[in-house]
């Protein structure tokens, strides 16, 4: 059982959690995930079933798409509703006009500082094993990209809320992002709710929820095939003899109008099933990842 499922992901458990609950449904040990979700957060999390496991950095790097809701005032310790208050000010004086002005200033390559509750590491232990032992790290700031960024509606009030829609890449936190557009405003900000809506095609109304994955045949049925989870690389089917020597590692001679310059291609065999992902180097195609044999 090999391929990939589109979970919606409830509030209030692990992506963990989620895991475990794949494992006792499909009978499988070999089961990972594609970008954690926070346990406050639900929404599409990409989970990876057998060989489909080996699939990680290819789908880590797709875009995502969230919905959510920020609350200003209020500072936490992890930026979100499940941390430690630690400051508390009310801002009735804020208005939408402020927030999206705010906002506007966060699209496009920006840099920004992970969380201490973050599963980061520093010197073998993960950040937010560190902060909740009261330490605080050096992190290092880092670029990312948001494509998108809409505040969509504005409840005012002491503690005035914003619904907003993001669409951003890999490696943004979004409660970083809702924590600095409150510093930005002056008031401070935590993300009171998020739900993902995207990795890249992978939508969340085509998502299934736990309920619906029960046993392995209810699994087997929702899971999305190896070659389909690939549809946003390149695919590329050599000879024979081609692919036997990238199965054993060898760099071959290749090009193709399409491939990108350091980007990767899906090689499949003549019956259409991936055989491994390689890495175009120009003018060489290096194998970086064997799916089947």
């Amino acid at each position: 059982m090999d391929g990939v499922l589109i979970v919606d992901k409830p509030s209030g458990i692990t992506s963990h959690d989620v895991i475990d609950h794949l494992r006792r449904a499909s009978g499988l040990k070999d089961v990972g995930h594609a970008g954690t979700l926070d346990p406050l957060a639900e929404g599409v999390l990409l989970c990876l079933l057998g060989r489909a496991t080996r699939l990680t950095p290819y789908l880590q790097e797709l875009p995502k798409a969230y919905r959510g809701v920020i609350q200003f005032g209020i500072r936490t310790d992890t930026q979100d509703a499940e941390g430690t208050v630690f400051y508390q000010k009310p801002a009735p004086h804020l208005t939408l006009e402020q927030v999206r002005t705010a906002a506007e200033k966060f699209k496009g390559r920006i840099i920004q500082t992970p969380p201490m509750f973050s599963a980061l590491r520093f010197q073998g232990k993960k950040l937010h094993e560190l902060a909740r032992e009261g330490k605080e790290v050096p992190r290092e700031p880092r670029p990312v990209n948001i494509s998108k960024l809409v505040i969509h509606s504005f409840e005012p009030g002491d503690y005035p809320t914003a619904a907003f829609e993001v669409e951003c890449s890999k490696g943004t936190y979004v409660r970083t992002l809702a924590s600095d557009i409150g510093d930005a405003l002056g008031v401070g900000a935590h993300l009171a709710q998020l739900t993902r809506t995207a990795i890249g095609d992978f939508r969340l109304e085509d998502a299934c929820t736990l309920e619906q994955l029960t046993d392995r045949a209810s699994v087997q049925q929702r899971l999305v095939p190896i070659a389909d989870a690939l549809a946003h690389l390149p695919h590329w089917t050599p000879t024979p003899a081609v692919l036997e020597r990238l199965r054993h590692g060898n760099f071959v001679q290749a090009e193709h109008p399409l491939w990108t310059p350091g980007g990767y291609v899906v090689v499949r065999d003549s019956e259409g099933k991936v055989a491994l992902i390689a890495r175009w180097l120009p003018p060489l195609l290096r194998p970086t990842r064997v799916i089947q044999g």
